[in-house]
């Protein structure tokens, strides 16, 4: 394979920003860009969009400064139901300043959307299933898990109710039971 050189005109701003992550890095400038492409282009050939893959990666990020733990599903879904009202209160109510700021974040750092909305969901409730189903200038949300309790699709629900009002997005028609939420959803940019 030869060796030539291409030139391909990248903004100025760009540049700049690349030079200093690299000096961060301690590496040359060449080597940082020709890593992220290698990079970028390992994981292209097997993904989808890798921009929507850096996005996710951003989200996930921001869900784990928020203190998001790993534990086994079922065991957190048993422990949930043990605990007493007072204590389970205490915690949803922890878990509503923690989505409100979250979706504070989100629409700061990537816009307020139905669609931004299911990819945090996605990542913060990965036991559900989210769907989204145009309803013209409005969207029905579907989240379900047929594993679920139903004090932890009431947690669920404070989670999606905080995030959409931080996000300023307009939440109607809201159904939820067992392992199930149904929502209509208003606001923010409609595409994706």
């Amino acid at each position: 394979m030869s060796s030539s050189k291409r030139f391909i005109p990248i903004s100025e701003d760009l540049i700049l920003e690349a030079v200093k992550i690299a000096e961060r890095d301690g590496i040359p400038l060449r080597d940082f860009i020709e890593r992220v492409l290698s990079e970028v282009v390992r994981v292209m050939k097997y993904r989808g969009s890798v921009l929507d893959m850096l996005v996710d990666v951003d989200a996930i990020e921001d869900i784990r400064r928020v203190s998001g733990v790993l534990l086994p599903t079922n065991f957190v879904y048993r422990l949930l139901d043990q605990v007493g009202e007072e204590v389970f209160n205490e915690l949803v109510n922890e878990v509503r300043r923690i989505a409100s700021w979250y979706g504070l974040l989100a629409k700061v750092k990537r816009g307020s959307s139905v669609y931004e909305l299911r990819r945090v969901l996605n990542i913060w409730l990965p036991d559900m299933n989210v769907d989204v189903v145009s309803l013209g200038n409005r969207f029905k949300v579907v989240a379900s898990s047929p594993n679920q309790s139903l004090r932890a699709t009431l947690i669920a629900r404070c989670v999606i109710e905080e995030l959409a009002r931080s996000m300023e997005l307009k939440l109607s028609n809201l159904e939820f039971s067992k392992g199930l939420i149904s929502v209509v959803v208003e606001g923010g940019l409609s595409g994706e």
